[in-house]
């Protein structure tokens, strides 16, 4: 794997719980980290999900080993320049001693023009 194919800025989004002061919580989401990645979508599905019309885009992400060391299951991943996020579908696939592979898939509303 060559470092110059890491071509992609990708933010690495987690979500908090934080006290209302009222006895509750509120969500808030902070952006952890920053990262340089090589994003490749491999596969596509059209599906169905609360009666709307979906597209699922299943994406590779390479990353280096020690960028991943902090990364939960539950961040989000965000491409800089696009409005999508990624959930994860499997992380730590290991590729060689320096990288690893994380699969996430990202979900868009599929509109009828």
């Amino acid at each position: 794997m060559d470092a110059g194919r890491l071509n992609t800025r990708v933010q690495v989004i987690r979500q908090t719980k934080t006290p209302d002061g009222y006895g509750g919580n509120f969500a808030t989401e902070t952006v952890v980290k920053t990262i340089w990645a090589q994003k490749v979508e491999t596969a596509g599905d059209i599906g169905f999900e609360d009666g709307q019309r979906r597209h699922y885009i299943k994406s590779e992400f390479i990353i280096r080993k020690k960028t991943a060391e902090n990364i939960l299951d539950n961040d989000i991943l965000k491409v800089e320049g696009e409005p999508q996020r990624y959930r994860f579908n499997n992380k730590f696939e290991h590729i060689d001693n320096q990288y690893i592979k994380i699969i996430g898939t990202k979900i868009e509303k599929v509109s009828f023009r």
